[in-house]
């Protein structure tokens, strides 16, 4: 155990990351030095009511602190920004996994979404049930949806454009 992880200290650290914008550091092993101290509140607290107390405030504390480290792991996806040297391991997989899932999602992204209409057509509507058109002959149109897009493009409705 890095630091010994109690009550007070949880608190001082869910009041940091309250008051910052940035994740706060803290050791790799935070999350499982916190658990550890639950269990042994459980342990040694003979069930009274004040030691079920206190866990219970613990845990509000503890889930409190992981849902605002977790906006702010979106935070920082959003704009590509890095993390911190020292952060639970817990924080780090998510962020990983997150990263990945998105790198996945935008590498088949179709970039160009401009479409040139070939002809006048009536109003259609895509497999997906997207409603399209009427377009009118050399008209220019973006589609939002790439699946819309190889739709029109498969069936010589539209060419893309470079932009």
């Amino acid at each position: 155990m890095s630091d010994s992880v109690n009550f007070d200290l949880l608190f001082d650290v869910f009041q940091e990351e309250k008051k910052k914008g940035d994740i706060q550091p803290l050791a790799k092993d935070f999350y499982i030095d916190a658990l550890e101290y639950i269990k042994k509140l459980e342990q040694g607290g003979n069930g009274s009511v004040e030691t079920i107390k206190k866990i219970e405030n613990f845990k509000k504390l503890l889930v409190g602190l992981k849902e605002r480290r977790r906006q702010k792991l979106l935070i920082y996806l959003a704009y590509n920004k890095s993390l911190p040297e020292k952060i639970p391991f817990d924080d780090e997989q998510l962020y990983i996994k997150l990263k990945n899932t998105l790198n996945e999602q935008n590498s088949g992204e179709i970039k160009l979404l401009k479409l040139k209409i070939n002809s006048d057509i009536p109003q259609i509507i895509t497999p997906n049930g997207s409603k399209l058109g009427p377009f009118n002959q050399n008209q220019i149109i973006e589609v939002n949806n790439h699946v819309d897009l190889e739709f029109l493009i498969n069936n010589k409705v539209g060419e893309i454009i470079q932009v």
